[in-house]
């Protein structure tokens, strides 16, 4: 049986008179993959934004792991085991797949998070994590190429990589299969089929059937409030669902 590894309890964001979120809460088990469906403009980058403290909540507390952390900077949310990717890719295009891998890495250390390089290239540990990071991701053959080189497939890829270096309990993944072509999404959801093995993952994503296939828990928002959660086969025969996002899709 799984107990909640992240609790969101009436989680508020307001910009003034506007309220991007409202009262929000459900809970993600640890060891799943929970996903967060609606339409644009649903609040559900706001709700992401909130977890991984990019802005802060008006009101309402995040329980992770059995700790308060809606008081808690952005920096310090992911050495607790919060690791995110972001909606448009977010790369350092100049670099190589490694160096991007190495930086992520070495951003978690208090010690050199921000004396570029030193030393770090040194780490055999770092190094072993890197070359099981590219195996994962699928990317040891392009290790060497910079990112600005790689299929935009490639680099969103190279972005679940990147928090994977993290070491995360759990992965906030904001759209992760956005801008990919057809044949680009078996690879991400295969990666995300292996990694529930490793890591509970919160996945925002707008394509039905990688949400059908991979999740065992699914959040509907609508107008930056919760419609519903459910299974996959739940949310599909609901009809609120349907009327509010899913229309004939599912």
């Amino acid at each position: 049986m799984h107990s909640p590894l992240l609790e969101i309890k009436n989680l508020t964001k307001r910009y003034g008179d506007f309220y991007a979120n409202t009262d929000i809460s459900f809970d993600v088990d640890a060891g799943t993959i929970h996903g967060v469906i609606g339409p644009n403009g649903a609040g559900k980058t706001t709700l992401f934004n909130c977890l991984a403290g990019t802005v802060p909540a008006s009101s309402g507390n995040i329980i992770f792991d059995g700790k308060a952390i809606e008081g808690m900077g952005q920096y310090e949310r992911p050495r607790l085991g919060i690791g995110r990717s972001f909606q448009v890719t977010s790369l350092f295009s100049d670099l190589s797949v490694e160096e991007n891998l190495r930086l992520a890495g070495q951003a978690l250390d208090t010690k050199k998070g921000f004396v570029f390089w030193h030393a770090v290239h040194n780490s055999p540990d770092e190094t072993a994590q890197i070359d099981q990071v590219l195996e994962r991701i699928t990317l040891t053959a392009e290790k060497e190429l910079l990112a600005s080189a790689l299929s935009h497939g490639q680099q969103r890829l190279l972005e679940v990589g990147m928090a994977l270096m993290a070491k995360p309990k759990i992965l906030l993944l904001d759209e992760p299969t956005s801008g990919m072509g057809i044949d680009d999404v078996p690879a991400m959801t295969n990666l995300l089929g292996a990694l529930r093995k490793e890591c509970t993952i919160l996945l925002i994503e707008h394509n039905v059937g990688l949400v059908t296939k991979v999740c065992d828990t699914v959040t509907v928002m609508h107008g930056g409030k919760v419609l519903t959660s459910g299974t996959p086969a739940e949310i599909s025969e609901n009809e609120e669902v349907k009327t509010a996002y899913l229309g004939e899709e599912i």
